[in-house]
């Protein structure tokens, strides 16, 4: 079962701008680092990059060791996507800033985008521990911690970080709903594991009622206790959601219906058709309407879907709805709509990626024999 997860992580908190400290009415001397700073500070503000980055340059001729010039310049190259230039300003005002939080928050953003989660986590931790003057920001860092140790697999890691956000600030939204999210998933083999994600993810839903994700997670956790309203909750995640958001809550609930015993095909089959309306290559949607169309025999729909989700480009190996289409597909060219090549086609396209099936042995033999026919 796939889960809607927070999907705020450690980028949302990069630092915000190191403005120079300066009276209001303070004249600062030409071509000084401060007045080369105030001139990159007001670059930076106006998203004119590579500006603030020549004025934060020249302030670092004038004074090598700002810090203020060091952190900002690494900001800026950040800001233009340029994170290896962006790390080395980091590292360099994190050695004259000694151990700022926000450095070590940002070291840890560039760390997250480029995978290195380990180094990414490490970095928020030391941030958190070193901002307790700052809990609000403290928090954060924890948060970051939590996303980067889920990336990690480290579940339990994961939790204590969120736990430490919490300790901080109970109304974080991203550790309410993420730690509810945990204990849905990955933890829940702990004890009283769905006690505990309805109790987060309520949080969660009460601290942002206008976002979608903790009601479709809690849609989930009432279908699987069988208390609460699961399709109340679902109609409350669509009545809020809005563009992608809500494509993916069309996709949960379809799922949702599916699941149902016995199946809501109808309904999952008018979830699909919504999403398909709005994205015409939503993944698996294709593949999953394409199965119903087969199984009511409306086989050319079928076949316009199931093509259209394992075309090249959208074929996913590791989709057990898209490794389906191909089966399905070489049933239809096989039995209902005899096609010797595409049935063999789409047969072998199965047969690659589960050669010990046994039904796709038969099938490939059937596809063989129609193929030999036709000769």
């Amino acid at each position: 079962m796939r889960l809607l997860r927070h999907a705020c992580v450690a980028a949302v908190l990069a630092a915000a701008l190191l403005a120079a400290p300066a009276a209001e009415l303070t004249v600062l001397p030409e071509g000084s680092a401060a007045q080369r700073i105030a001139l990159g500070n007001e670059a930076l503000m106006q998203k004119r990059y590579e500006t603030a980055i020549e004025h934060y340059r020249r302030a670092l001729v004038a004074d090598s060791t700002s810090f203020q010039a060091l952190f900002n310049l690494a900001l800026a190259y950040q800001q233009l996507g340029q994170n290896e230039e962006a790390r080395s300003w980091y590292e360099q005002a994190s050695k004259v800033g000694q151990g700022h939080p926000e450095v070590l928050c940002n070291l840890g953003v560039l760390a997250f985008k480029a995978g290195d989660f380990t180094t990414a986590a490490d970095r928020f931790g030391e941030a958190a521990r070193l901002a307790s003057e700052a809990p609000a920001e403290a928090a954060d860092y924890w948060f970051n911690v939590g996303t980067a140790r889920e990336r990690l697999s480290q579940w339990q890691e994961s939790k204590r970080a969120y736990e430490e956000c919490l300790a901080i600030v109970p109304g974080h939204f991203g550790a309410q709903y993420n730690l509810g999210t945990l204990y849905l998933g990955p933890l829940a083999d702990q004890p009283q594991a769905l006690f505990k994600s309805e109790t987060h993810l309520a949080k969660a839903r009460d601290l942002a009622p206008t976002r979608s994700e903790p009601w479709v997670n809690l849609a989930l956790v009432h279908e699987r206790t069988g208390a609460g309203e699961p399709d109340a909750d679902f109609a409350q995640a669509l009545k809020v959601a809005s563009g992608a958001q809500a494509q993916r809550v069309l996709w949960q609930r379809a799922l949702f219906a599916n699941r149902q015993k016995p199946p809501r095909k109808v309904a999952m089959r008018d979830d699909l058709q919504r999403i398909l309306t709005e994205d015409a290559d939503f993944p698996e949607a294709n593949g999953m309407l394409g199965a119903y169309c087969f199984a009511i025999a409306d086989y050319e729909k079928a076949i316009a879907l199931l093509e259209r989700e394992v075309a090249p480009g959208h074929f996913d190996p590791s989709s057990n709805v898209d490794l389906e289409s191909h089966y399905l597909l070489a049933l239809i060219y096989t039995d209902h709509r005899p096609d010797a090549t595409k049935a063999l086609a789409h047969a072998s396209a199965y047969y690659e990626q589960r050669p010990d099936s046994a039904k796709i042995h038969e099938l490939r033999r059937r596809a063989l024999r129609l193929s030999a026919g036709g000769q």
